[in-house]
């Protein structure tokens, strides 16, 4: 498995429709009508500027599941550097990933850029052994926590990829990958990254 398929992220198109629950979060406001009674109207959030917390330098502290799906309980540990630059305002950006431990090294660039017209962000990733990005991950913040989902195959079996990030405090962060065989019900965690922020 490449490190790509391993870390859908920093850690998430095409994807399981029927299974994945609607990336769209929608606030119910009403509308009268002289001829028909009052019906709820969906307008969708604007979440352009979902990531600007995520803006600067962390020092990054990540735990990798070795053999996702497998029942392995194999661990390792990464310490490294994450950097979050900001684009057209803040309407995307580019994380850069790198880590090290006992494992090796690992380099991600993760590009995140948000469309208006569905209000979803889009986060894909590459690494410089690879050098191509694949299908984007399409989600949204709810509540201050991104979900991004996608769909791959991993060892000739369809899975759907889940990426997660949240802001801990001003000063804190954390993402997660996870992979479920069944359809979203179940998931299994196999990359943590703590991010603390490195003041420059």
């Amino acid at each position: 498995m490449n490190t790509i398929r391993a870390m859908r992220i920093l850690t998430l198109a095409a994807w399981a429709v029927a299974s994945v629950p609607s990336a769209s979060i929608l606030a119910q406001t009403t509308t009268a009508s002289a001829d028909a009674p009052s019906k709820p109207v969906s307008v969708a959030r604007d979440g352009q500027h979902d990531f600007d917390w995520d803006f600067g330098t962390w020092k990054t502290h990540s735990s990798r599941l070795l053999h996702p799906l497998t029942g392995s309980k194999t661990w390792v540990e990464l310490d490294g550097v994450t950097v979050v630059r900001k684009i057209w305002n803040g309407k995307a950006n580019i994380a850069e990933y790198k880590a090290e431990g006992a494992s090796g090294k690992i380099e991600l660039l993760s590009l995140r850029w948000y469309n208006p017209t569905t209000h979803e962000w889009n986060l894909d990733f590459a690494t410089p052994n690879v050098g191509t990005l694949g299908i984007p991950g399409i989600g949204e913040f709810k509540n201050g926590r991104g979900d991004f989902y996608d769909q791959e195959t991993i060892n000739g079996k369809s899975i759907l990829v889940r990426f997660s990030i949240w802001s801990i405090s001003p000063d804190t962060g954390q993402s997660e990958q996870a992979f479920s065989n069944d359809g979203g019900k179940t998931w299994e965690i196999n990359w943590i990254n703590k991010y603390a922020r490195i003041s420059l």
